[in-house]
């Protein structure tokens, strides 16, 4: 049996304004805040584990903010 992390319910992110709570799946926070990469099991000195169905989009238009 894989053991899920308890912070981020193992999806690798959390909650950027609630750092306890899952900031996606059944149990996520739903406060509207960015989600974060968790700090227990998505290691930030490597690229961040990506959330499931990720795309990176690029447009002629640049960086938008």
């Amino acid at each position: 049996m894989t053991m899920r992390c308890a912070r981020c319910d193992g999806t690798g992110w959390v909650c950027e304004t609630h750092i306890s709570r899952p900031w996606e799946g059944p149990n996520a926070c739903g406060c509207g805040a960015a989600g974060v990469p968790c700090g227990r099991c998505n290691n930030s000195d490597e690229t961040p584990r990506m959330p499931e169905g990720f795309k990176t989009e690029v447009d002629k238009g640049g960086w938008r903010h």
